[in-house]
């Protein structure tokens, strides 16, 4: 997805596109430092999102952001501040979402999960498919790449387990070293000889759970 940083604030822009830099379908094409430079910026790139300051030189956020709307009905507007009574303003232009400065990872990835249904990119042959990511119910590490399992089918990925649980932590939880499964899908803990096992709603086969997992589990059931 490409987007549109408009911000006076180099560092501002930088953390921006560093934070969003671990979701590789996510590209910055334009950054612009004041309100007259983010129209030229959307005619030059077809873009859905824009990363709107709302103090910057010239035309302020608030201001080209009315603009915007009228001329741009598809485009997603998020304002980012460093001052929070800002917020009413922003949302009675029918922004988006509002961040607060610094921008904090957490507050980004859950406003653009809102905003846009999260999606992972994997291959067959030649062709590249994506899988909604509420789909996938279990991702396991198989040597250096992981496997999912989702609704229809499975597919190898290159994203870690540990990046997985980063990008989506209201998704995945952890039950073993090696195994991620989907939150929501969780039934049942059963405890065997053998060690606990846990149930998972569209996936055939019951899962070991690691010790340490377990209470966290719990709290999903």
């Amino acid at each position: 997805m490409k987007y549109i940083i408009a911000d006076d604030e180099p560092l501002a822009r930088a953390r921006i596109i560093r934070l969003l830099s671990v979701w590789p379908h996510y590209e910055c094409v334009a950054q612009v430092s004041s309100g007259d430079e983010v129209e030229p910026a959307i005619k030059e790139h077809s873009v859905q999102l824009l990363f709107l300051d709302i103090n910057m030189p010239g035309l302020d956020g608030i201001k080209t952001a009315e603009i915007l709307n009228q001329r741009y009905r598809d485009l997603k507007i998020i304002f980012i501040t460093a001052h929070s009574e800002f917020a009413l303003q922003a949302f009675n232009v029918f922004a988006a979402g509002f961040l607060v400065k610094p921008v904090s990872q957490s507050d980004l990835f859950s406003l653009l999960a809102r905003l846009f249904k999260p999606r992972i990119q994997y291959q067959v042959g030649n062709q590249t498919r994506w899988v909604d990511v509420d789909d996938v119910i279990v991702a396991k590490a198989e040597d250096k790449l992981t496997q999912i399992y989702f609704q229809g089918g499975d597919a190898t990925i290159d994203l870690s387990l540990k990046k997985l649980l980063n990008l989506y932590p209201e998704h995945f939880v952890q039950i073993h070293r090696n195994t991620l499964v989907k939150a929501k899908s969780i039934k049942q803990l059963e405890h065997t000889h053998s060690g606990i096992l846990v149930s998972l709603a569209d996936y055939p086969e019951k899962l070991a759970v690691s010790r340490r997992a377990y209470s966290a589990i719990k709290n999903h059931l």
